[in-house]
């Protein structure tokens, strides 16, 4: 049935026209939009541009006098914000005061206060966007001195966000003084921060600048397990004296952990004297444990590498070879490399561990042997060794005709 109502055909065509404005709009929206796009991005391409030559500018002019600290600094800062601009002079002097050592330091923080770079970074540290906030806190942080200190002292005890405080406490140990590391320490312990990678890092940093600090702060106890292993292997890395005090005081805890990491800083600061504690831990009954001791192990053996013969050598390794069919896979592997550097000794008990009916000794020590600075023929023995290793491992069943493929 059809129909001949003129209504229908009405309401058709003005649905299509609005369908059609509709659709005409749109593009106009998405054309314009576009058009945006292009135009932010040119304008932010450009000026990325001019950002940078005015930054290389200002680096060529001010270079050679921060290296020297020559007397026409000023004079030279003076031309440099003539053409470059206050912000790229502003920048490159911050840049330069983190990296130089000395009386440069104190003059780069005067022309900074003087060029009023200290007093702009303090508005922005007033903002209410937090990305603005952490942005000035570290200029201030690299602009140094009496007004930046103080800011980020505040900044480090009562901002609001953890970026912002992280951010000052960074700056604050850059800064060094007592007052700054104490006020950085406090905000630390207040605010831990919930990632791991950010509790070393900052203990990385304090045992950098500040040791005495750091050791004071383990012995006060406020650190506890997991903090204070991080603490501790700080110092360590660190090159600490006071680290190797620390470790002797704790190796022998009642805790599995800190005993494995007594031992792993004993072997990164431990002198010969320190050995025999080492070798003892091989035998200890956590596996991890035993694990960190021969990789201390190795790493006083490769730190020591220019010596030709240690006391400690022949011990080391027959405590090790006896490791190598240890439960644990990481004792296995590490067992293998502490024997791959404890000079020919070592590599002599690798070599017979490699003919081992134990797979498990015989693959740790075929693969020290690989990575091990060995002489051309022991690795060409090596290699003729695993050869014979993987024709061993082939079938014996014989390989299938062709029409057997498919039968």
């Amino acid at each position: 049935m059809t129909t001949n109502d003129p209504r229908a055909f009405a309401i058709t065509e003005e649905a299509l026209r609005f369908i059609a404005g509709g659709v005409i709009a749109l593009t106009a929206v998405v054309l314009a939009l576009t058009l945006v796009v292009i135009v932010h991005h040119i304008v932010t391409d450009r000026q990325r541009r001019r950002n940078r030559s005015r930054f290389e500018t200002a680096s060529m002019l001010l270079a050679p006098h921060l290296v020297n600290n020559s007397p026409s600094l000023d004079d030279a800062v003076s031309v440099a914000r003539g053409k470059a601009g206050d912000r790229a002079v502003g920048l490159v002097l911050r840049r330069a005061r983190y990296d130089l050592k000395g009386p440069i330091v104190d003059r780069i923080t005067e022309i900074l206060v003087s060029t009023g770079e200290v007093k702009k970074l303090l508005t922005e540290a007033k903002s209410r966007r937090d990305w603005r906030r952490a942005g000035a806190v570290r200029g201030l942080g690299e602009c140094g001195g009496a007004q930046a200190r103080e800011a980020l002292i505040a900044a480090a005890a009562d901002d609001v966000s953890s970026e912002v405080r992280r951010a000052a406490r960074e700056g604050l140990l850059s800064d060094g003084a007592q007052e700054a590391v104490h006020a950085a320490v406090r905000s630390f312990i207040a605010d831990l921060p919930r990632r791991s990678g950010w509790r070393r890092s900052f203990y990385a940093r304090l045992a950098g600048v500040a040791p005495d600090q750091l050791t004071e702060l383990i012995r006060s106890g406020e650190l506890k397990g997991a903090e204070e292993k991080l603490a501790i292997e700080a110092l360590g890395d660190a090159g600490r004296p006071v680290a190797l005090v620390l470790a002797m005081e704790r190796i022998g805890s009642a805790e599995a952990e800190m005993r494995a990491t007594a031992v792993r800083v004993i072997g990164k600061v431990a002198t010969d004297r320190e050995v025999p504690v080492v070798i003892e831990a091989l035998n200890d009954p956590e596996w991890f444990v035993r694990a960190a001791a021969a990789r201390s192990i190795e790493w006083m053996a490769t730190l020591n590498a220019a010596t030709t013969h240690h006391n400690w050598q022949q011990d080391a390794c027959e405590k090790l070879v006896k490791h190598m069919t240890d439960s644990s896979w990481w004792v296995r592997a590490n067992a293998a490399r502490a024997l791959s550097r404890c000079g020919n000794a070592g590599v002599q008990m690798l070599l017979i561990a490699s003919q081992s009916q134990d797979r498990y000794a015989r693959d740790a020590a075929i693969a020290a042997l690989a990575t091990a600075p060995l002489q051309p023929e022991v690795r060409l023995e090596i290699k003729k060794r695993i050869d014979a290793l993987i024709e061993q491992s082939q079938p014996s069943i014989p390989a299938p005709r062709p029409k057997e493929l498919f039968a």
